[in-house]
C-alpha cells in the first residue's frame, strides 16, 4: 500500500524570520570592533585632539593640522577595488588626505568621543574609561555601523537620481546574514538576490549594468567598519567574494531586530516551548528551518522532545503543529522506536496518529508493518494531512491537491466506504466538504460531496 508523503506541503507564508545564529561573546565582539579601521581611526583622532586642537567654524582643524594627523596616525581611506574603481564621491587612494580624515573625525564628534566648544576640539573627559568598556565599545560601533549602512544607501541615491537606495542594500545584508557562518558569497550571487528580493525596486538597464561597481563601493564602505570582508584580489580575476564577519553578523542582527524582524539566537531556540517552536517553523527559510530544528533538538533528549511535542499537538485544531512535530521527530526517530510503537496503541487519537506519521516516514518499518499501519491509521492520517493544508485557507488545500507529490491521496478516503466509516477524525466532514468545493476533478468533487453527506449521517446520534 502506498504511503502518504511524510508531511503535507505547508502554505508559502512570507519568510520573515532570520535564521538562528550564534554570536561571539561580547568581549570578543568588542575587541574586533575596537580594531576595525573606522572605529580605530575615530578613537585615535579623539586622543590626538588632547589637550585641545583649534577648529574652524565648520568644526574641522586647519589643513596643516589635518595633514599632520593623517601622517602621524597613518590614516588611510578605504582600499579601492581592483582598478581603482571610484565610489560616488570619486575618491581614490591617490587623492588628497582629507577623505581619510573627514569620516572618522565626524564619527568621533558624532559619537561624543570628541567635544567641540569655543573653537576648540578636545577628547571627551571620560574617553579612556569608556573606551575600555566592552558594552560602550559595542554601542559606539553599532551606531557607527548603522550610520555606515545609511550612508552607503544614500550614496546610491545621490549617484543614480531616481534610484531608491534604501531598497537595495538590505537584501544584500540579509543574504549575507542567511549564508552559513564563515562562507564567502560571490558578488554576482548577491546581485542576483538583490534583484530577486520581494518588493525590489525595478532598476533601469543602466543601473543594472553599474550594480557590480555600485554594490562593491557600498561594501567597501562597510568593510571599514569591520562588518564585511572582501576578497577581490583573487588569482585569475574571479568574482569578488564577500563574507559577513562575526562582528557584522552582530550588527545586521541589531538592524533586523530594530525593524521588527525575528532574529533568534541558537541558544534561545533551544529554550522555546514546543508549541511556539512548531508554530514558528514555517517562518524560516529552508536553511534557517534546519538550523532551528537542530538547535531545538540539541537542547533536549529525544524522549523529552517526543514528550513535549505530544503535549503541544494533542488538542483540537493542531493539525499544522502535528505535521511540523512529525517532521522534527523524524530526525530523531531512530532513538524513539519503542516509544513510537507504544504510542500507536494509546487511547489518544492525535498521539497514536502522530506516532504513525513519524514511523511511516522513518524508513524503520518493514513493508508488512507499513501496510498494517496504513490499513488501520491511513484514513485518519490522510484527513489530518488535508486538514493541515486547509488550515491555511482554501488556497492551501487547492495547492495541495494540485501538487504532483500529494495529489491523489484523497483516494484513500474516497475509494473505500469502510475506511471512511472508520475515520473518526474530528475534521472529516469539513475536509470532505472542502474537497467537494475545490477538487479540480469534477467526478472526485462529486464523490467528496457524497462522502461528506455519508460522514455527517454516520455522526448523527441513533
Amino acid at each position: 500500500m502506498d504511503t502518504p508523503s511524510h508531511r503535507p506541503p505547508p502554505p508559502d507564508p512570507p519568510r520573515v524570520s532570520a535564521r538562528p545564529v550564534r554570536l561571539h561573546p561580547r568581549t570578543q565582539l568588542a575587541f574586533a570592533a575596537s580594531h576595525c579601521p573606522l572605529y580605530a581611526n575615530a578613537l585615535a583622532l579623539a586622543r590626538w585632539t588632547g589637550p585641545t586642537v583649534p577648529v574652524t567654524a565648520r568644526g574641522f582643524p586647519d589643513t596643516p593640522l589635518i595633514r599632520e594627523a593623517v601622517r602621524t596616525l597613518s590614516l588611510r581611506p578605504a582600499d579601492p577595488p581592483p582598478g581603482g574603481t571610484p565610489g560616488p564621491d570619486g575618491d581614490r587612494a591617490s587623492d588628497p588626505p582629507a577623505p581619510a580624515f573627514a569620516l572618522p573625525w565626524w564619527e568621533a564628534v558624532r559619537l561624543g568621543m570628541v567635544e567641540l566648544a569655543a573653537g576648540q576640539a578636545r577628547p571627551a573627559p571620560d574617553l579612556e574609561e569608556r573606551a575600555r568598556d566592552p558594552r560602550q565599545i559595542l554601542l559606539w560601533w553599532t551606531d557607527m555601523f548603522e550610520a555606515a549602512v545609511e550612508g552607503a544607501r544614500g550614496d546610491l541615491t545621490t549617484t543614480e537620481p531616481g534610484t531608491t537606495g534604501p531598497d537595495l542594500l538590505p537584501p544584500v545584508l540579509r543574504s549575507l546574514y542567511e549564508a552559513p557562518d564563515r562562507s564567502r558569497v560571490p558578488l554576482t550571487d548577491l546581485i542576483a538576490a538583490l534583484l530577486a528580493a520581494p518588493g525590489a525596486v525595478p532598476v533601469t538597464a543602466r543601473i543594472r549594468r553599474r550594480l557590480p561597481d555600485l554594490l562593491l563601493h557600498m561594501l567597501c564602505q562597510l568593510a571599514e567598519t569591520g562588518a564585511v570582508h572582501l576578497d577581490h584580489r583573487r588569482p585569475g580575476g574571479g568574482p569578488c567574494l564577500v563574507r559577513l564577519t562575526p562582528l557584522g553578523r552582530y550588527g545586521v542582527r541589531q538592524i533586523l531586530l530594530s525593524v521588527g524582524v525575528p532574529a533568534p539566537l541558537v541558544d534561545d531556540v533551544g529554550r522555546v516551548e514546543a508549541g511556539a517552536f512548531l508554530d514558528s517553523l514555517q517562518s524560516f527559510s529552508p536553511d534557517g528551518r534546519i538550523i532551528a530544528i537542530d538547535s531545538w533538538l540539541a537542547a533536549r533528549t529525544p524522549a523529552r522532545a517526543l514528550r513535549e511535542i505530544c503535549e503541544a499537538v494533542d488538542r483540537p485544531g493542531a493539525e499544522p503543529r502535528r505535521w511540523e512535530g512529525a517532521a522534527v521527530l523524524e530526525l530523531t526517530s531512530s532513538h524513539l522506536g519503542p516509544q513510537l510503537r507504544a504510542l500507536l496503541t494509546c487511547d489518544r487519537p492525535a498521539l497514536a496518529h502522530l506516532a504513525a506519521i513519524v514511523l511511516l516516514g522513518s524508513r524503520m518499518l518493514r513493508q508488512d508493518e507499513i501496510d498494517r499501519i496504513m490499513a488501520g491509521r491511513g484514513p485518519w492520517v490522510v484527513v489530518d494531512m488535508l486538514a493541515a493544508a486547509l488550515s491555511a485557507g482554501e488556497d492551501g488545500l487547492a495547492d495541495f491537491l494540485a501538487s504532483p507529490a500529494t495529489g491523489g491521496l484523497e483516494s484513500l478516503i474516497l475509494d473505500d466506504v469502510d475506511r471512511l466509516r472508520r475515520t473518526d477524525h474530528p475534521d472529516t466532514v469539513q475536509v470532505l466538504e472542502a474537497l467537494g468545493r475545490l477538487h479540480p476533478d469534477p467526478e472526485r468533487a462529486a464523490r467528496s460531496r457524497t462522502a461528506a453527506f455519508l460522514a455527517r449521517a454516520l455522526r448523527r446520534p441513533g
